[in-house]
C-alpha cells in the first residue's frame, strides 16, 4: 500500500468515525427527547436528568456534524465573491484561496478559545447539576469538532492553493466513505 493510499484509507476511516458519532449522538439525543414527551404525555412524571443527557449528546452531534461538513467541503459558506467571479477561472482560484484563508484563521481561533475553555473547566470540575455527571462529557465535543474542522480546513486551503498554481484538485477528499 503506497503511501497516498494509506493516506486516503486514513482520511476515509476519520470521516466515517465521525459519521457514526454523529448517527449515534442524533439517536441517542431523539431517545431521550423521545421518552421524556412519551413519560410525561402518558405518565404525567418525568425521567430524571434525560434533558441533561440529551444536552450532552445534542452537544456532540452539532460539533462532529459540524467537522463532518467540513470533510464534506458542505458546510456553510459565504461564496457570493464567486458568482461575480465566475467567468475568469484564475479570479476564483484567488477567492476560493483566501475564503479558505479565512476559515482555516477563524476556526483556529475558536479552537484557541475552546482549549482554554476545556482547561478552565477541567480545573473547576464542574459537573451537571441532576446527574452530576462531569461537564467535560458536554464541552469536550467543542474542542473535538473545532481540532477537527481546523484539520479539514487546512487540507482545503493546500487543496486551493495546488488549485491556484495550475494543479489538479486533490483526489478522493471526500465522498463515498466505503
Amino acid at each position: 500500500m503506497t503511501a497516498k493510499n494509506t493516506a486516503l484509507a486514513i482520511w476515509k476511516w476519520l470521516a466515517r468515525v465521525q459519521q457514526h458519532i454523529v448517527v449515534f449522538s442524533l439517536v441517542t439525543s431523539l431517545g431521550f427527547v423521545f421518552a421524556e414527551v412519551l413519560l410525561r404525555n402518558f405518565t404525567k412524571t418525568s425521567l430524571f436528568g434525560t434533558s441533561e443527557l440529551a444536552i450532552m449528546s445534542s452537544w456532540w452531534f452539532y460539533l462532529i456534524g459540524a467537522s463532518v461538513g467540513a470533510w464534506e467541503r458542505s458546510h456553510i459558506k459565504a461564496d457570493i465573491l464567486l458568482v461575480f467571479a465566475k467567468r475568469i477561472p484564475h479570479r476564483m482560484a484567488q477567492i476560493r484561496v483566501v475564503s479558505s484563508l479565512l476559515s482555516l484563521f477563524l476556526c483556529a481561533v475558536a479552537t484557541s478559545w475552546a482549549f482554554i475553555y476545556i482547561n478552565r473547566a477541567f480545573d473547576l470540575g464542574r459537573v451537571s447539576f441532576y446527574l452530576r455527571v462531569p461537564m467535560l462529557y458536554a464541552q469536550f465535543p467543542i474542542l473535538v469538532g473545532l481540532i477537527l474542522m481546523s484539520f479539514y480546513f487546512l487540507v482545503q486551503l493546500v487543496d486551493h492553493v495546488l488549485q491556484l498554481a495550475g494543479k489538479r484538485p486533490i483526489e478522493g477528499y471526500m465522498g463515498d466513505t466505503n
